[in-house]
């Protein structure tokens, strides 16, 4: 591994850290406004302190969905359902498998530019757990990504989600897209657990009478 890659997987472990510190092991303090703004069903985001310096993006976003754990789980571990379940997801196809870890070819879709690349996944059920990471021996667009899911069970059989991600985009996607659209984009992505929740509202079964 060459200096500069170091260099990177540290910045990005540090980034990482940074966030956990904000995610107990079995709940996530949020302010009074953050509380109300879950419980009406919108997206709480936040961005990490040092998010957009040096070409590094990152941040955690969190929703409450109406469904037990286990069956968010279902549809989170479901990597098919990814191309319908997010807006942007153009392609989510596992590669190979072995044992709990994944390696999945990405293409997210943006009016600016597309992006490709690979992650290894590892799962994590009885955690209720999905930590990823960029594999830089395949076709990528982006220098690194790393990150993971989350569930939290909630009273009411319901759950909270949270998604955690930082991003090392390199210098030509923000002199082409600009710094405003690609903040836009990271806070697009963080937003991702909002979509898990409105396609399990719209897919979601009517109890049988």
């Amino acid at each position: 591994m060459t200096m500069k890659n170091n260099r990177i997987l540290v910045s990005l472990l540090m980034a990482l850290i940074c966030i956990s510190t904000a995610l107990p092991a079995h709940a996530v303090d949020f302010t009074a406004a953050e509380k109300v703004k879950l419980k009406k069903g919108r997206t709480v985001v936040k961005f990490l302190p040092t998010s957009g310096q040096k070409g590094f993006y990152g941040g955690s976003g969190y929703a409450l969905i109406n469904a037990p754990v286990d069956e968010v789980w279902k549809v989170l571990t479901n990597w098919h359902l990814y191309t319908k379940m997010f807006p942007r997801t153009e392609v989510c196809t596992p590669i190979s498998k072995k044992g709990n870890k994944t390696l999945i070819k990405m293409k997210i879709g943006h009016p600016v530019a597309n992006v490709r690349y690979h992650v290894e996944t590892t799962v994590n059920e009885s955690e209720k757990s999905i930590y990823f990471h960029l594999l830089s021996n395949y076709p990528h667009d982006i220098d690194s990504m790393t990150g993971y899911w989350r569930l939290f069970p909630q009273a009411g059989n319901r759950t909270l989600a949270a998604y955690v991600a930082s991003v090392k985009t390199p210098p030509g996607i923000i002199a082409i897209a600009g710094e405003e659209l690609v903040n836009k984009a990271i806070s697009s992505m963080l937003k991702i657990p909002g979509d898990i929740r409105r396609w399990m509202e719209q897919n979601s079964k009517p109890a049988s009478k």
